[in-house]
């Protein structure tokens, strides 16, 4: 098969394999013991799935190979992309999963974020008018969190949450008054009118966009991202577009044991498609998407959180 008529990623054939009770172990043992003890049980866990996971350690492999063979990708791995590097790969994963519990548990913040690019969200965004943030399975999706807490903003995340849902439902247990509001996205007209409400009230609406959901497989595009193309959704760059609002781009990477950088950057001031352009430039700005994806994922490797085929190599 040729490499433009390849299926998009079928990410949603991974499992959770994580059980909800080491989950709930977790949070029980952080509740009562804090954070070493916590991080103790986390790695012995890790450890476990580890072992066990054959084909998420495949395309661990194969993604470390790839940011190895970039000058800058192999300084920061700081090692040869092999077994031990894929542990230390897990192991972030599985910090992330604790701080996302921490998160979710300590509304006063056991965790430190820095922004770099607040300024943009207070110079783009007004009361009537919001902001769409596009982001990643790269660092830590939920310092959305902290933005919405420290600038008082509400954000809304539009989220396919059917590939996880003991996972999600157990962090709405833990947090259920939380100010990060969730859309489930579903592809319908009532998610779209509801996205607009949001943008009117001078809100943020965030997703992912570096995996393609179920509803977006006839919506994507191929760009390049570590050396190979890719399948990625045009869904954020369309909704931008339909609403006539700024377009950012958000990573938060763990700079050290309870620290996070905040990284706010600006796609585009206002979405605005030429007349008879419109694929031309969603394929650009997808592609300045893929390029920050891509400078920030040479920075910080072992923050990458995509354990499946993701360059259709036959990892799985």
């Amino acid at each position: 098969m040729s490499d433009d008529l390849r299926p998009p990623p079928r990410w949603t054939r991974v499992a959770e394999r994580g059980s909800i009770l080491g989950l709930r172990i977790v949070v029980w043992c952080y509740r009562l013991f804090g954070r070493p003890a916590s991080l103790a049980l986390v790695h012995a866990i890790v450890t476990y799935f580890f072992l066990t996971g054959r084909n998420a350690r495949a395309a661990s492999r194969a993604y470390l190979r790839r940011v190895a063979s970039v000058p800058e990708g192999a300084a920061a791995l700081g090692r040869a992309p092999d077994f031990w590097a894929s542990f230390l790969h897990f192991r972030v994963f599985a910090i992330s999963i604790f701080d996302r519990i921490v998160l979710w548990l300590d509304r006063e913040g056991a965790l430190e974020f820095e922004v770099s690019g607040r300024e943009h969200f207070a110079r783009l965004l007004t009361p009537q008018r919001g902001g769409i943030v596009v982001g990643a399975h790269l660092g830590s999706f939920d310092a959305l969190r902290a933005l919405a807490e420290e600038d008082r903003r509400v954000v809304n995340v539009l989220m396919y949450t059917r590939h996880a849902p003991r996972i999600n439902a157990l962090f709405r247990e833990l947090s259920p008054d939380a100010h990060v509001r969730v859309i489930q996205a579903d592809g319908s007209v009532d998610a779209v009118h509801c996205i607009r409400a949001c943008i009117e009230r001078g809100e943020l609406v965030a997703m992912l966009g570096d995996r393609v959901e179920p509803s977006d497989r006839n919506r994507t595009c191929r760009v390049p991202l570590l050396g190979n193309r890719v399948e990625l959704p045009e869904a954020p760059y369309l909704l931008a577009s339909l609403l006539g609002c700024p377009l950012f781009f958000m990573v938060a990477l763990r700079e050290d044991d309870a620290r996070y950088h905040v990284h706010a950057e600006v796609l585009a001031e206002r979405v605005e498609f030429p007349r008879g352009e419109r694929n031309k430039a969603v394929r650009e700005l997808v592609a300045a998407y893929a390029g920050r994806l891509e400078h920030h994922t040479l920075t910080a490797p072992y923050q990458w959180f995509n354990f499946f085929d993701y360059w259709h190599e036959g990892s799985e």
